[in-house]
């Protein structure tokens, strides 16, 4: 029985450990929600594979650069 209440004389008090566990659970739910809001994100916003951005744009400057050799 006296190694009992030293044991429970060691752990932390009831706002501690809730503070704790909302320390956790906060972040948690902002994440959650912030992950679940970026899947309808417009298309101009959204994250792309490498290999589907090859060919899709020039770089600045050049869109008219495969015209200068037909004039």
């Amino acid at each position: 029985m006296d190694f009992l209440r030293r044991v429970l004389g060691l752990l932390p008090s009831v706002s501690i450990l809730s503070s704790a566990i909302l320390c956790v659970l906060i972040p948690m739910c902002f994440y959650w929600v912030s992950d679940r809001m970026r899947k309808h994100d417009p298309p101009w916003k959204q994250d792309h594979p490498d290999n589907q951005l090859e060919g899709s744009m020039l770089p600045p400057g050049s869109s008219n650069d495969q015209y200068e050799d037909l004039t």
